[in-house]
């Protein structure tokens, strides 16, 4: 009998007795409490099946061998029962003292399920050293303790720093609770996206090990290509004949739409949310965008200078990127990639560097469309027409309509927000073009250089190079030196003697105003 997709499932437990799918990594949660190490911490984006997780290793530690018919660790350990602490941060965060009651009430509620009277207080510090120290009294034994979501609070206020503040400062005290009470934890696994170093989780916890980029665990969430297979086949199937595609396209499309996620460039996973959605809705859209992205984090992306490497093109980084984060000063290529907006593609060893490169159809399509609509200060019915018309000129060769088209589209961004340099309209062309689902290469390489963007349409092509004028009175000669050097560099070479009209495409910007010029043979 085929199981049912968990979607939206984090409760092992339930998803076990509701007969769902369930792709085991019970192999990894061996590994990790059978090892020398006993704190760690992981990092994924949100939805990545952090949360399941955790409650898969909350069963394990509980002793419930009766979840894991079938699975690697059934006979692999002697199911001893330890007590189990799991704090949810990821609700109540419009306050200190509401995320500090919310915590209270958590509390409270684990020391009466072990019947134990801990003080009148409604201090959440105090109550967790009280609660792991008697749970340990009580029992004899060690705690398990389970952080989902450590810094939720904190990335829920990005556009609020003063509170955003005030939380890191309580978070700092709150997980210091833990570095006291180290002696009586058996196992601690904190979640989250982001890596804050300065909330003092891992200063204060300065023996958790950090498994993000682990070669080990790299697999820990998300699925395989081989796990994809296995686990949906009869999904696939059920796919391949809705769409009357045969097996082999239907599973190159799932991959181009969700796969492409790595910490170490070697191993790649599809998002596990949107392959259940694409199985249960039976269409390709960006499932796991829709549910929400924070409104701070589109803010700080507006305000950024860094959208052209972020977005549109790469970004080569140090091994170490991501353990520098800072409240004070975050870095939006760092952000984007704890977001799950950019991922690692590969790794140059000799440099000990990552390539950072956004990671599949799903996010490049709705992550693009997120920011003009942001950008813009329009609806996305508005963006969506706006592009969709460009998109349709371009087919027709019909380049004046859609630079019409594109200019009110930019047009409507604020001239405050706006960038006073090349990169940045760069970027926001690539964004449109990402959004207008155009097949494009940015920065197209030939021997002798390259141009900022190629547009191939069925029986077209576009050679686009793009210049910034710092005032109206230059874009004539901004355009000029775009077209020449189209020419000089022969950018439109490789496509010649294909049976393609090629359209020469200079185009030009300045705060508020598009011009451009073309040449087509």
């Amino acid at each position: 009998m085929r199981k049912d997709l968990p979607v939206g499932q984090h409760n092992f437990d339930d998803l076990v007795h509701d007969n769902g799918v369930y792709v085991d990594k019970t192999a990894y949660i061996h590994q990790l409490m059978t090892g020398a190490k006993r704190f760690f911490f992981l990092s994924r984006p949100r939805r990545f099946g952090k949360s399941l997780l955790l409650s898969t290793i909350q069963a394990v530690f509980e002793g419930r061998k009766d979840l894991f018919k079938g699975l690697y660790i059934e006979d692999k350990i002697d199911w001893e029962a330890y007590p189990v602490i799991m704090l949810d941060m990821s609700k109540n965060s419009e306050s200190v003292k509401a995320l500090e009651d919310a915590l209270a009430a958590t509390l409270k509620t684990y020391a009466a399920f072990h019947h134990l009277a801990l003080d009148d207080s409604n201090d959440p510090c105090l109550l967790l050293e009280q609660l792991i120290g008697q749970i340990f009294l009580q029992t004899g034994k060690h705690i398990v303790v389970l952080i989902d979501e450590y810094e939720k609070p904190i990335l829920d206020n990005l556009d609020n720093p003063a509170l955003a503040q005030e939380i890191r400062k309580f978070l700092h005290t709150f997980y210091g609770i833990l570095k006291a009470s180290s002696n009586s934890i058996r196992f601690l696994l904190v979640t989250g996206i982001s890596k804050i170093s300065q909330t003092s989780i891992f200063s204060g916890l300065n023996n958790l090990l950090d498994l993000t980029f682990d070669e080990n665990y790299t697999e820990i969430c998300g699925y395989t290509q081989k796990e994809l297979e296995f686990y949906f086949a009869e999904y696939i199937q059920v796919l391949a004949e809705k769409k009357k595609k045969s097996r082999s396209v239907i599973l190159e499309e799932i991959k181009h739409w969700y796969n492409g996620y790595s910490w170490d460039g070697k191993v790649f996973v599809y998002n596990p949310y949107s392959v259940l959605l694409l199985f249960n809705y039976g269409y390709f859209q960006p499932h796991w965008f829709s549910t929400g992205t924070s409104t701070g984090f589109l803010t700080l992306l507006k305000s950024s200078a860094d959208i052209t490497a972020a977005i549109t093109g790469t970004s080569l980084v140090n091994r170490s990127f991501s353990d520098k984060q800072t409240l004070e000063n975050l870095d939006t290529v760092t952000l984007l990639f704890q977001a799950g907006y950019l991922t690692v593609k590969s790794y140059d060893e000799e440099r000990d560097k990552f390539l950072l490169k956004v990671p599949n159809e799903e996010v490049r399509n709705a992550l693009s469309e997120s920011i003009l609509v942001e950008l813009s200060g329009k609806t996305s019915n508005y963006v969506d027409n706006r592009i969709e018309s460009l998109k349709e000129a371009l087919s027709r060769g019909e380049t004046a309509v859609a630079m019409e088209n594109l200019d009110i589209l930019f047009s409507t961004i604020s001239y405050n927000t706006q960038k006073p340099t090349e990169s940045y309209y760069h970027a926001l062309f690539q964004l449109a073009m990402n959004v207008a689902g155009i097949d494009q290469h940015a920065e197209s390489y030939n021997h002798i250089g390259r141009a900022d963007s190629i547009l191939k349409f069925k029986d077209r092509v576009y050679v686009v190079e793009i210049k910034f004028a710092k005032t109206k009175k230059e874009l004539p000669d901004a355009l000029n030196k775009a077209m020449v050097q189209i020419k000089d560099n022969q950018y439109a070479k490789p496509y010649q003697k294909k049976g393609l009209k090629i359209h020469l495409l200079a185009i030009a910007f300045t705060k508020g105003v598009l011009e451009f010029q073309e040449e087509v043979f």
